[in-house]
């Protein structure tokens, strides 16, 4: 006869917040608010998120300038956007030139 033993609770709660965190479907309004966050308000102003495709974030930038200063804050960016959105939502940031 085999035994049981029960799984601790803490395994059970840590197991089901994971899987809604897994679950939980990215809004534009979500990114674009924590975008204002995790780059900067001055960043922001120049920058802005415009499309979430396959863990991809496309962030339009309107001058060179801004784009070369976010090419060398993209790691703690991404980082911080990871943090707040979870490892798989967010996997990398592309930057491309336009207006808007």
């Amino acid at each position: 006869m085999a035994k049981f033993s029960p799984t601790p609770i803490a395994s059970v709660i840590k197991t089901v917040f994971k899987q809604i965190e897994t679950e939980k479907v990215l809004t534009r309004e979500d990114v674009e608010a924590f975008w204002r966050e995790s780059a900067g308000d001055g960043a922001a102003k120049h920058a802005r998120p415009v499309a979430l495709r396959q863990g991809v974030l496309t962030v339009q930038v309107d001058s060179s300038a801004w784009m070369q200063e976010l090419a060398m804050k993209k790691r703690p960016i991404l980082k911080a956007l990871k943090r707040k959105f979870g490892q798989d939502k967010i996997l990398n940031i592309h930057l491309k030139m336009g207006d808007f």
